[in-house]
């Protein structure tokens, strides 16, 4: 039996507090430029860079105890603004013919039996079931622990982790990524169903590393292999979507974890996207919050397959509206670097 999500009613919003870089009034030519360029850091355990797989995964285990993870915060999300539909000079985008780069994935059969789940609690409008290619992402910064969401992208490496950049970088300009970061897909009731699967290098880009800009809010994680499993053969995965209609039926996968959430299991919110304005798009009345983070805006959603195609990532709330960065040309680029990376 597939675990079925709950949807609160679109009445329950909140807003999300201001602890994220804010991004520059306005930008010149050359920033504008620069802003599409790739960032890549090779991820940490306790300050140390994480090369090996085997290594990576006993002490991601040790350190992300039951007890952690429960404990864990939802991420906060950078502070927003709502813009008129069209678009900016910081930001004008590279928007080419409309194309689906990867197709969605199930899992091998043979390398894992996905598990089924209680349904989750909320009151339900329609009938979503959780994907195995959703997961909650769990990492530290300065000492504290926090969490977002993610998808698996189904990469030619089958490895591959789509997020928000603000949970993989403060978007200040430093050079500290968060530490400790790890990938629970279809986390379901506090229990890592597949396994916690450890980041082996971010690839991200400098208009929000360096300069925080909201529509530059996405990155992609590369994963160590866990028990010499490749992540998407284990989970499957989402496809990848750029240049499509702003406009678009969607389905948000995350975990939401302030009141009336706790993070602990899938929950979904449902619509058709407009566009934002500066490259951005966004979903009215969505009653998702901070934790849900970095979790996919998918297009071509199949309820049965429980996968679609990833298409934007959840970058923060304002007035009730989820927001999130356009993929584009300039987004393809970004992942052509990262898709097949070891």
């Amino acid at each position: 039996m597939r675990r079925q999500l709950g949807l609160l009613s679109a009445g329950v919003m909140l807003l999300a507090a201001v602890t994220v870089a804010q991004p520059p009034a306005q930008a010149g030519p050359t920033a504008a430029a620069e802003s599409a360029t790739v960032t890549e850091a090779r991820a940490t355990i306790h300050g140390r860079p994480s090369t090996d797989a085997d290594a990576a995964a006993r002490s991601s285990a040790a350190y992300w105890t039951p007890e952690r993870m429960r404990a864990a915060r939802p991420a906060p999300m950078p502070d927003g603004v709502d813009a008129p539909d069209g678009e900016a000079t910081d930001r004008p985008g590279r928007v080419g013919a409309p194309r689906d780069v990867e197709t969605p994935a199930a899992p091998r059969p043979s390398t894992a039996t996905l598990s089924a789940a209680p349904a989750g609690s909320g009151q339900a409008t329609q009938a979503v079931n959780a994907s195995p290619g959703v997961g909650r992402v769990f990492f530290t910064h300065h000492g504290d622990d926090f969490f977002c969401s993610g998808a698996t992208i189904n990469n030619p490496q089958a490895n591959l982790v789509s997020t928000a950049g603000h949970c993989v970088h403060p978007g200040d300009g430093g050079s500290v990524w968060f530490d400790n970061w790890v990938y629970a897909p279809e986390f379901t009731e506090g229990e890592p169903l597949h396994g916690l699967w450890s980041a082996k290098e971010f690839t991200s880009v400098e208009g929000w590393v360096d300069w925080g800009y909201l529509w530059w809010d996405f990155a992609f994680v590369t994963m160590h292999p866990l028990g010499g499993d490749r992540l998407v053969h284990v989970t499957g995965g989402q496809g990848l979507s750029v240049n499509k209609s702003k406009s678009f039926s969607a389905m948000l996968l995350g975990y939401p974890g302030e009141p009336p959430f706790d993070g602990q299991s899938q929950f979904f919110s449902s619509g058709t996207t407009k566009a934002a304005g500066v490259q951005r798009i966004k979903l009215k009345d969505c009653p998702l919050n901070k934790g849900a983070s970095g979790g996919p805006f998918l297009r071509g959603w199949d309820n049965d397959l429980r996968f679609g195609w990833v298409n934007s990532v959840m970058s923060y709330k304002y007035s009730g509206n989820m927001y999130g960065p356009y993929f584009d040309d300039d987004v393809l680029d970004i992942y052509t670097v990262a898709k097949n990376k070891q």
